[in-house]
C-alpha cells in the first residue's frame, strides 16, 4: 500500500512540474508576442506590418552633420548626393578641420537606400560606432562616425 501511495505521490508530482514548465513557456511566449507587436512611432520613423510581425522603417539621412569637433554645427544636406570625401582637404566634399583627420581620411557613398563609409588609407583610422574599420561598412541613419577627434553623423 505504502508503495502505490508512493507512485501516486511521483505523478502528481511530475504533473505539477510540468504544469509550472508549461505556464513559463507560455508566459515567455505571451511577453515575445507583446514586444515584438508593439513597437512605437517615434520620430519620424514608420512601422510597418508583414502578416503579424513588425519591421521598423527609418527615416532617410537628409544630412551630414558634425556633432562634436572643431566644427560642431557644421553640415552637408545629403538629398542629392551620393558620394562624399571626408577629411581637411580643400577638396574634399565635407571638410572637418582637424589636425588630427588626413586630408583625404574617409569615404561616405550611397548604394541603392543605405550609406556606406570606406577608410581612405587615414593615419588614424576611421571608427564606426566606436569600431575601427578595415573594408566599407553599412552606415546606420544615427551612427556615430568618427574621423580624428571629429565626430560626424548621418541625420534625418
Amino acid at each position: 500500500m505504502e508503495s502505490l501511495i508512493m507512485l501516486i505521490m511521483k505523478i502528481g508530482l511530475l504533473v505539477l512540474l510540468w504544469f509550472f514548465v508549461l505556464m513559463a513557456v507560455r508566459a515567455m511566449k505571451r511577453d515575445s508576442d507583446n514586444v515584438s507587436g508593439s513597437l512605437p512611432a517615434q520620430g519620424n520613423g514608420s512601422v510597418v506590418s508583414h502578416g503579424g510581425s513588425s519591421i521598423r522603417r527609418t527615416p532617410p539621412a537628409t544630412r551630414l552633420q558634425i556633432v562634436e569637433g572643431p566644427l560642431q554645427g557644421s553640415y552637408l544636406e545629403v538629398d542629392q548626393i551620393d558620394d562624399i570625401v571626408i577629411g581637411r582637404g580643400k577638396d574634399c566634399t565635407f571638410q572637418v578641420g582637424d589636425d588630427y583627420a588626413s586630408s583625404h581620411h574617409a569615404r561616405l557613398f550611397k548604394r541603392g537606400n543605405d550609406w556606406f563609409i570606406e577608410d581612405l588609407a587615414s593615419r588614424n583610422g576611421t571608427y564606426l560606432g566606436g569600431y575601427r574599420i578595415e573594408q566599407p561598412e553599412r552606415v546606420a541613419v544615427g551612427s556615430d562616425i568618427k574621423v580624428g577627434r571629429t565626430t560626424v553623423r548621418l541625420v534625418p
